[in-house]
């Protein structure tokens, strides 16, 4: 299956990450902060460095930069079934063209630790643990919807000294194709529907105005594991047959909760 690259696309009135709520409430002080849709305590601060370079013609007064943290949440892909149990930070533009009427989305940078999703491959904790640790596999647009609707590519990297440093599930030519909303899935079976959250203004003193927000996925299918055993790829059998891969379309979930934060590129 062919994947398209259309982080730097022109989509017409395309909105950030759970963009629609910011646009509903650019008066930004004046909103009335709501309790937060996501259970863990707000991040102390967010990291705008990442902030990718804007397309020539954008106008940086209306251009913004989206910081995401995604502080919990669940990473079930085949068999591995793990809670989100430290930070995913995300980073990208909503530049806006004043000649064009047109917004580009333009994905930054991806921040995540690994996080064990196998005790022991081989029985053995110390040597054989497994480490899964997601990276952007060059996927990412938003289509305009009431679901704040991300579709977003990405790859997990098995951390293992048996398996070596090139050990990954999905790459950037056939990625993980995650389609986030906060709306409700359509899955197909064993899968049945689950909902997100809709973004909502959480605090907005002091500033930034910072916002909560739930995007899930349960419908996507997951490739299998290539590369295993420092790159030459001998041990892909038996990660795939001990992680259950390749796993077809409703054997798999991915949760994000998160808190978002925007700041306008002049202001950068």
């Amino acid at each position: 299956m062919k994947f398209t690259r259309p982080s730097r696309r022109a989509t017409r009135f395309a909105l950030p990450l759970a963009g629609a709520a910011a646009a509903l409430a650019m008066a930004g002080s004046a909103a009335q902060a709501a309790p937060a849709v996501n259970p863990d305590p707000i991040p102390a601060t967010f990291d705008f460095s990442d902030c990718p370079t804007l397309p020539a013609g954008s106008d940086p007064h209306a251009s913004t930069c989206v910081s995401v943290v995604v502080t919990s949440g669940t990473f079930h892909l085949g068999k591995f079934d793990q809670a989100i149990e430290k930070p995913i930070k995300m980073t990208f533009a909503n530049a806006y063209n004043p000649e064009t009427f047109q917004f580009t989305s333009v994905f930054g940078k991806m921040h995540a630790e690994k996080m064990l999703v196998q005790p022991g491959l081989f029985g053995d904790p110390l040597l054989s643990a497994v480490y899964a640790q997601p990276e952007f596999a060059g996927v990412f647009d938003q289509p305009t919807s009431a679901d704040f609707k991300i579709k977003m590519g990405l790859k997990v990297r098995l951390v293992n000294p048996i398996l070596g440093s090139n050990c990954l599930i999905g790459s950037d030519s056939n990625p993980i194709l995650l389609d986030l909303t906060t709306g409700t899935t359509a899955p197909p079976a064993p899968n049945t529907p689950i909902t997100g959250e809709k973004a909502t203004v959480v605090r907005t003193t002091p500033p930034p105005t910072v916002r909560s927000a739930k995007h899930v996925d349960n419908a996507f299918s997951v490739p299998g594991a290539k590369g295993c055993l420092f790159g030459g790829g001998v041990a892909d059998w038996l990660v795939n047959q001990v992680g259950g891969m390749p796993s077809a379309g409703g054997k798999n979930t991915m949760v994000f909760n998160e808190y978002m934060s925007t700041q306008a590129y002049d202001k950068l």
